[in-house]
């Protein structure tokens, strides 16, 4: 009988530390957001706004918003929808910026095909993009292209990709 006491008197001190030290990374995860926060807003002046969340980060600004989410892994919805969707790869980060009138997107890609870029511009051009440029060097590349008050960039080699994004002004 002494024996089980014991070891449920041990059961309950485990189980109490690891929760103490769970607490304790949680308390110190948020003080470093809290202070990487402060540093941004310094850096931004007196009217900017910083609010980091895990792999997340928002400032706002009288310019704007700036949004980066690591965790984002699908295309943005908010992309225009004359912009077709970049689909040979796997999301692993988007960046969203809105300045006046202006929106931008950053989307980063792993796990991308070599026949990406060559396939991206065919689908653009079907789309009614004008391809302003297209460089190729290797097994990578980059092109421009823009339809109206959109521009669309891809840079794309190695298995990755990051497609960029302006619409507005």
């Amino acid at each position: 009988m002494k024996n089980h006491n014991n070891l449920n008197f041990n059961f309950v001190v485990m189980l109490v530390s690891l929760m103490s030290l769970s607490i304790v990374f949680q308390s110190c995860k948020r003080t470093s957001e809290k202070t990487g926060e402060k540093i941004i807003e310094k850096s931004f002046g007196d009217d900017a706004e910083a609010d980091i969340d895990d792999e997340k980060v928002v400032i706002k600004t009288d310019e704007g918003t700036f949004t980066t989410d690591a965790t984002m892994n699908s295309w943005p919805k908010e992309v225009p929808g004359e912009v077709p969707e970049f689909k040979f790869g796997d999301v692993i980060s988007v960046t969203a910026q809105e300045i006046d009138d202006a929106n931008n997107w950053v989307v980063i890609f792993e796990n991308v095909p070599a026949n990406a870029l060559q396939k991206y511009k065919e689908t653009l051009e079907s789309e009614g993009f004008k391809i302003n440029f297209t460089t190729t060097a290797g097994t990578g590349g980059h092109l421009a292209a823009e339809k109206g008050d959109i521009a669309v960039m891809l840079m794309a080699g190695e298995g990755n990709a990051t497609v960029t994004i302006g619409s507005g002004n």
